[in-house]
């Protein structure tokens, strides 16, 4: 019968402590990554297996890493696992990537030093990204927000775009609109193939064409001028779906420009209720919540049935609900949300 493999042997054949075997594979004290690492793959190699008890040791600590730089994603994120989280008794360290690969796997190796027990992932783009390689979760369970996981086999949970884009126009149809054009930013992104293609589907579904889809910038110029050229392409023009906020304030400002009036003339709708564009200003802006918390709470809920041995897998779309505003109703007069006012709210 084979000698059972403990703790000295592991610690003999990586020429560490038998305390520092015991940190590195419960996850807890203060030990580098690299050492960690080099422990549990000797483990690993020689056929180590922790006791029940050992099994069952949790930190409590969950990390999130993002690679959104100014908070925008991240933080109504946060806020939404971070319910969840305290209900099951743990709590969020929040690193930030800035968009490097590098710098990502640097907070892994921090956050699994201090014996994290699983990850949350963050993007800022709606674009799929490679999945984190094995060698660096070594074994963390992870879930992947808002950008998905190309691994069909992770865990992923993004806004349902395709869905919004379909309500969109559905809703400018319910109002009698039927000259109605698209303007989008860059095709690269995820987010504007997916608004688009829901879109389209409407389109399809009633057996209308758009009288436009445009594509170029995520800015307010480009809504500005968009709007222009769509005037002088089409003066029957009266809906306008805009796949950002921010190009659907600029296509506001470049038809009230023109004389036209918002939403008698032309009814525009975009997307994100982000409140510096959408409700900071009259007209306030019909458009779509990314409902970011509830995707947070979600993923917390995901990841603690992951941690608990019962992962998810696939990706998980969450509905993004309409606010209607004053773009698309006259009958509408909303309050502005500016810095002030919302910080009077906490």
């Amino acid at each position: 019968m084979p000698k059972k493999v403990t703790l000295h042997d592991v610690a003999n054949a990586a020429n560490v402590s038998v305390a520092t075997v015991s940190k590195a594979l419960n996850g807890t004290g203060r030990i580098s990554a690299a050492t960690r690492r080099q422990v549990v793959a000797t483990a690993q190699r020689l056929g180590y297996h922790k006791s029940t008890a050992d099994t069952h040791r949790r930190s409590g600590l969950v990390g999130l890493i993002t690679s959104d730089y100014n908070g925008r994603f991240s933080l109504p994120l946060l806020t939404g696992a971070e319910s969840t989280l305290g209900a099951s008794n743990h709590a969020a360290l929040l690193m930030s990537s800035h968009g490097r690969a590098d710098l990502e796997r640097n907070h892994i190796d921090q956050l699994a030093a201090r014996g994290v027990d699983g990850l949350i992932v963050v993007g800022d783009t709606t674009n799929p990204r490679p999945p984190l390689k094995p060698s660096t979760t070594m074994g963390l369970p992870v879930v992947y927000t808002y950008d998905p996981s190309t691994d069909p086999n992770d865990c992923s949970i993004i806004c349902d775009n395709v869905g919004a884009g379909a309500q969109a126009i559905e809703y400018l149809l319910s109002l009698g609109r039927r000259y109605i054009a698209v303007i989008g930013g860059s095709e690269d992104f995820q987010a504007a193939k997916d608004r688009a293609r829901g879109a389209q589907r409407t389109f399809t579904l009633y057996d209308f064409h758009p009288v436009e889809v445009l594509f170029d910038m995520w800015s307010e110029e480009w809504g500005e001028r968009s709007a222009r050229i769509l005037l002088d392409r089409h003066p029957h023009l009266d809906g306008i779906y805009c796949l950002s906020d921010e190009i659907a304030r600029g296509a506001v400002r470049g038809l009230l420009a023109a004389g036209k009036r918002i939403p008698q003339d032309v009814a525009v709708i975009g997307h994100d209720n982000w409140f510096v564009f959408c409700s900071n200003s009259h007209p306030t802006l019909t458009t779509f919540d990314n409902n970011i918390p509830l995707i947070g709470k979600m993923a917390a809920t995901y990841l603690i049935d992951a941690i608990n041995g019962r992962p998810h897998r696939g990706v998980f779309a969450v509905e993004c609900p309409m606010i209607v505003r004053e773009s698309t109703d006259p009958m509408r007069r909303t309050a502005l949300d500016n810095s002030d006012r919302i910080f009077r709210k906490r």
